[in-house]
């Protein structure tokens, strides 16, 4: 089976180690597109329909603001996971992420793909500062972050010098007066799909089937069909 990945920057690290020697065609895309779900949708949209001479594609993506709606595949099937987003898949279910919601709503995670390539807080407010001056930066950085009280570092299975991003993660809550955590993360999720098996956190979409709102909130309707 011939099959093509396309996925974020975030979730590179994990992917690669569980697709190395399988033969899968890997497309990553820059961690900037989160911030632009429209041009995100019309890159995923670009490759897809670049994409249809392989039997199954692939995508890390979750929901990502609703980037993933409104996609079509023609020829090709496309398999997902039905999460909210990368942090959702490294713990391993919008079930679990949404538990860890509920015992603490102001809890920012990280992972170690988005410390490698994403945009965190303390980066965005020295952006900030470069532009505005530290007095309107730290106006607008609390405005974004300030109702949040943790920093959390995801620590998924087989990631290298993890205390080189746990380093980064305290260095961050130091900075914004956050306490403090770490969680061990879940790749169950994400090495399914990445193997191209259906499980019921994943999503399956039927080859010139359009990916709906709908589709998405239900999640596990056609997974298993």
């Amino acid at each position: 089976m011939k099959i093509k990945l396309i996925g974020c920057h975030s979730t590179m690290n994990e992917v690669r180690a569980q697709v190395s020697g399988q033969g899968i065609d890997c497309e990553f895309l820059d961690y900037s597109f989160h911030a632009q779900p429209e041009k995100l949708h019309a890159k995923l949209q670009e490759i897809i329909n670049e994409s249809q001479a392989y039997d199954l594609i692939i995508l890390t993506y979750g929901r990502c603001s609703n980037s993933m709606v409104g996609l079509l595949s023609p020829h090709v099937p496309l398999l997902f996971p039905a999460t909210h987003d990368c942090i959702g898949l490294m713990l391993g279910s919008t079930t679990r992420h949404m538990e860890l919601f509920k015992e603490n709503s102001l809890t920012y995670y990280f992972s170690q793909g988005w410390l490698d390539y994403g945009r965190t807080p303390l980066a965005e407010y020295y952006e900030y500062e470069t532009q505005f001056g530290e007095k309107k930066a730290r106006k607008l950085i609390k405005m974004l972050y300030g109702r949040y009280q943790k920093a959390v570092f995801i620590k998924t299975p087989g990631i290298n010098d993890p205390e080189r991003y746990q380093k980064k993660v305290r260095e961050i809550a130091d900075f914004f007066g956050w306490e403090v955590g770490e969680i061990e993360g879940d790749i169950s999720l994400l090495s399914s799909v990445v193997r191209g098996i259906k499980v019921p956190e994943s999503i399956y979409i039927e080859a010139g089937q359009v990916i709906t709102l709908e589709l998405l909130a239900g999640g596990r309707q056609k997974n298993n069909d």
